[in-house]
């Protein structure tokens, strides 16, 4: 594995730690302790010790300083010890469970979101440096697509489902308040305006153009445009259809990049660890390891 292999894919490791969050935006019976507890490590080490990330960040002026920022207030705010949205406590039985205020993903998507598409352009500009200097980076590559196409089925099966719930819930307050606006149905009109622009900016992002993906994103883009009273209801169809037919697109969606993402994505982190073994010891009889040896992987 080369450099360039090796610092991409501590990059996306990285990401798919922030990315792992949004399972906390989905409605579950439970959630794993250690996988738990595992992001929450995760999060913060790449920024406290010598990784290729904060290297980016320390040589990336105020923009680095605003990331690292970014990053320090999600650990704080979602995996901190304080953190009033996610925490560990016991079930009943006296176990170990994760607890989850579902009131809160507004919070989870602030993070998530911006930290994800930056660390994404990290990717994207170190990938064009390994072209640049005919580096092999094709395995790589390939598996940072993978993780791409997972991310946004996976934040548009969130952002969607919290849309669907927010609409709903809008609608049941004005009904129960015979059409009139209250302080509570405009306080839900807020939070919908606020996942709209979330997905949105998942949209905006994207560097994906094949025809499957565009077709999902163009199913969500109706939904909101038929929610925001931009556009008609199809003919024969009430809101619960086309909630209902988005999700299951979605689903499809996640089911394909899913498996995708999961035949690449663990041999490139084998190989990475198998690397960094090698590298280390090449240190320990004195000579130079053959790649950067800058990899730190949290498990």
């Amino acid at each position: 594995m080369n450099q360039i292999s090796e610092v991409v894919t501590t990059l996306l490791h990285y990401n798919v730690n922030v990315r792992d969050t949004l399972e906390y935006c989905v409605r579950k019976d439970a959630y794993d302790p250690n996988l738990f507890k595992s992001k929450k490590r995760a999060i913060l080490v790449e920024v406290d010790q010598k990784t290729p990330l904060k290297n980016i960040i320390d040589n990336s002026g105020e923009n680095g300083a605003k990331l690292e920022k970014l990053i320090r207030d999600f650990y704080g705010d979602v995996y901190g010890d304080k953190s009033t949205i996610l925490s560990l406590g016991a079930n009943q039985d006296g176990a170990e469970e994760v607890r989850v205020d579902h009131n809160q993903h507004l919070a989870i998507y602030k993070y998530v979101l911006p930290i994800h598409e930056n660390v994404n352009s990290m990717i994207a500009g170190v990938l064009n440096d390994g072209h640049q200097h005919n580096q092999d980076v094709e395995e790589v590559e390939k598996v940072w697509h993978a993780e791409d196409k997972m991310y946004r089925a996976v934040a548009y099966m969130t952002l969607v489902a919290d849309l669907n719930k927010l609409f709903n819930d809008y609608n049941q307050a004005r009904n129960e308040a015979k059409g009139a606006e209250t302080p509570a149905s405009k306080f839900i009109g807020n939070d919908i305006s606020t996942v709209i622009q979330n997905i949105n900016f998942v949209r905006q992002s994207a560097r994906i153009t094949d025809n499957v993906y565009k077709d999902m994103e163009d199913k969500i883009v109706r939904l909101m445009e038929e929610m925001t009273g931009r556009r008609e209801l199809p003919v024969g169809k009430k809101f619960p259809d086309v909630m209902r037919e988005t999700a299951e697109t979605i689903s499809l969606y996640i089911r394909d990049a899913e498996a995708e993402f999961r035949a690449c994505y663990p041999l490139l982190i084998n190989e990475l660890l198998e690397q960094v073994k090698a590298d280390d010891a090449a240190r320990a009889k004195g000579e130079t390891p053959a790649a950067a040896g800058t990899a730190n992987l949290s498990k």
